[in-house]
């Protein structure tokens, strides 16, 4: 009898276990695929430019591709890819490129001007200050990449480094 009611306990348990188990998989399943229909066109967004003012996804430029990268100054993969931005700023001519980081406003204004990226037309450095890229963009890496068209609908989603060839790839459809 009391071993009977011992492997009651332990199928109970074993059955509780694989409840939750599934219950948790197919919560992690539905959030993946609430954030990939959220990340379809551009959530909405509010982050400070380098002068503290608010920019939003009202500031986006019309009718030009939209790359978004999130970044840490002192990631040696985001360095190079920052680095294979500037080195061909020609092919980004057509392109709004907004670099996002938490850091503070003089790490980005540095990371910005050591790159030679800074007072260019079509990039904007932003302040995320209370670190909510992640959440609307499903950023779970640094470097990340987002890259949307002209229509502001979402071409790639790139976890990692991905130098100046692979975003250009990505925005004529070669990827």
């Amino acid at each position: 009898m009391h071993k009977k009611n011992i492997l009651h306990a332990v199928l109970i348990l074993v059955v509780v276990l694989l409840s939750v188990m599934l219950y948790k998989f197919i919560a992690k399943a539905q959030e993946k695929q609430h954030f990939a229909k959220q990340l379809q066109t551009i959530p909405t967004f509010e982050f400070l430019d380098m002068e503290q003012y608010t920019f939003t996804k009202s500031n986006l430029k019309p009718n030009l591709p939209i790359i978004f990268i999130n970044f840490n100054s002192e990631c040696e993969f985001c360095q190079y890819e920052a680095q294979s931005i500037s080195e061909n700023l020609n092919q980004f001519k057509d392109v709004q490129i907004l670099f996002v980081s938490t850091e503070s406003l003089g790490a980005v204004q540095q990371f910005s001007e050591h790159y030679n990226l800074h007072n260019k037309q079509n990039i904007t450095f932003l302040q995320d200050k209370d670190g909510l890229f992640n959440t609307l963009f499903d950023a779970t890496t640094i470097p990340y990449i987002l890259i949307y068209d002209k229509n502001q609908k979402l071409i790639k989603k790139h976890k990692g480094q991905l130098n100046a060839n692979g975003i250009v790839r990505a925005l004529h459809g070669d990827d």
